[in-house]
């Protein structure tokens, strides 16, 4: 009998494939004890935290909003690490670590959308559109910062009420931890 097992191993972004063959059991965990041992002398370690990420869309269209509203995105499809709460539409920081959020919005002919990314209540990122022309137009935005345990993210109206805010997966939220 042969045992066949592939093993990846990350080398400095570099993936090296061994493949084992072996004919009997002792032979295939003396193989394995070696690959071990290779890999503690390279001083390869497993990234062990846990993933934090999230994406939510806005469930239903939503229209003039007042300045200064936090938008609700209701339709959560992920949101590992549990930051982000659909209630309040705001994602709560569970780990220091350097953050990376973005958005998109739909508005129609003659909407007007100003949204801010707001971090314990100060406007970091701004995006706009105002009396728009086209059927329908998309406004985006980024952040990436450096947060906190703690720390809170949202995305609010500010400047002048949004006129129209489109749904149906046109309008999201997501965010992640990336270091």
């Amino acid at each position: 009998m042969r045992y066949y097992l592939v093993f990846a191993f990350p080398i400095c972004g570099w993936i090296l494939t061994q493949t084992v063959q072996t004919a009997n059991p002792a032979d295939f965990l003396k193989d394995i004890k070696e690959y071990k041992d290779v890999c503690r002398s390279l001083e390869c370690t497993t990234d062990k935290r846990n993933v934090i990420a999230f994406h939510a869309n806005l469930r239903n269209t939503i229209k003039n909003i007042p300045k200064n509203t936090v938008l609700k995105f209701d339709d959560v499809k992920l949101n590992e690490g549990k930051g982000y709460d659909p209630k309040t539409g705001i994602f709560t920081v569970p780990t220091d670590g350097v953050y990376s959020f973005a958005w998109s919005l739909v508005s129609i002919n003659g909407g007007t959308v100003d949204v801010a990314a707001i971090v314990d209540n100060v406007a970091l990122v701004k995006t706009c559109v105002y009396k728009q022309q086209s059927n329908y137009l998309s406004i985006s935005g980024h952040l990436l910062f450096k947060l906190k345990k703690g720390n809170k993210v949202w995305l609010k109206t500010f400047w002048t009420a949004a006129t129209h805010i489109h749904s149906d997966g046109y309008t999201y939220f997501s965010g992640n931890q990336i270091r």
